[in-house]
């Protein structure tokens, strides 16, 4: 059985959620797997080459298949299985990314 994954919660905004006054322990693997692909390179003193860094492509032409193989290397480098990303634009032009990863 996989360990479920803990940290504290951010809000919609990814300003920190507080319950009662106190910081909120959240399961973290959605909000893990979304920061990974927002991370920028350097971002964590930690980790200092772990990033998709999405920026670079937003707005590059036919970068879909180079995303997806960069979301599949940077989240299987932290022991999720990753099975075929699906990267999309909707009909509203909003980039769509389904990392399909799970523990």
């Amino acid at each position: 059985m996989a360990q479920i994954r803990r940290d504290i919660g951010l809000d919609s905004e990814s300003d920190l959620l507080i319950v009662n006054g106190d910081f909120s322990i959240v399961e973290s693997d959605q909000q893990h797997v979304a920061d990974t692909i927002n991370a920028n390179v350097g971002w964590w003193k930690e980790f200092p080459i772990d990033g998709v860094q999405i920026v670079d492509y937003s707005k590059s032409a036919g970068g879909a298949a180079k995303l997806a193989r960069k979301i599949k290397i940077e989240l299987e480098k932290d022991g999720y299985k990753v099975s075929n990303p699906v990267i999309e634009f909707g009909a509203d032009g909003k980039l769509n990314i389904y990392p399909n990863a799970s523990i």
